[in-house]
C-alpha cells in the first residue's frame, strides 16, 4: 500500500518541487553532489474531488522524493529528515499566505475514513521538523497565531 500526504489551506499555495540542491558540473549540466541533495518534496494541486478530511478549499498532494515524512517509521533516516525539513520550510512560507495550513496522511483507500488523531500548533510552536511526523490518518493543523 501507499501512504499519501496532503496539505490544505484557505488560499492557493505554491506548487512545484522544493529542496533539490543542484550544482553545475564541469560539462555544464545540473547534477546532484550526493543523494541528500537530490531528496526533495513535490507539491501538486489535487485534481480529483476534495477530501472530506481536509477543511480548506485549496488542497494539495505532497510527495517526498527519495525520503518520506516518517509515517509508520520509528526512526527517520537522513533522506527522511531532509524531506521533513523541506516541508517545514515550505509550511513556514505557506502560513504567511494562509492563516492556517493542514497536513494530513492516510494509506491509499483510507483517505475518507475518520481522522484518528488531530494536533494543533502555531507556527511559532512548530520549531522542529520532527513535529510534522504523523501516524496514519493523523492531521496536524498549523495556525499563524493563536486566536
Amino acid at each position: 500500500m501507499t501512504q499519501f500526504y496532503y496539505l490544505s489551506a484557505k488560499h492557493p499555495l505554491e506548487i512545484g518541487t522544493f529542496g533539490e540542491i543542484k550544482k553545475l558540473s564541469n560539462k555544464g549540466n545540473n547534477v546532484f553532489a550526493n543523494t541528500v541533495d537530490e531528496a526533495s518534496i513535490t507539491i501538486k494541486k489535487l485534481a480529483d474531488s476534495p477530501l472530506s478530511n481536509l477543511s480548506y478549499p485549496c488542497q494539495y498532494e505532497v510527495m517526498a522524493h527519495l525520503g518520506d515524512f516518517g509515517a509508520n517509521k520509528d526512526k527517520a533516516n537522513e533522506l527522511d529528515k531532509k524531506c521533513l525539513q523541506t516541508l517545514l520550510e515550505y509550511v513556514q512560507i505557506a502560513i504567511q499566505k494562509s492563516f492556517v495550513v493542514e497536513f494530513y496522511t492516510a494509506w491509499a483507500g483510507e483517505e475518507e475514513l475518520s481522522v484518528e488523531e488531530v494536533r494543533e500548533l502555531t507556527i511559532d510552536e512548530l520549531t522542529d521538523s520532527s513535529q510534522l511526523k504523523l501516524e496514519n490518518r493523523g492531521k496536524l493543523i498549523i495556525y499563524r497565531q493563536k486566536y
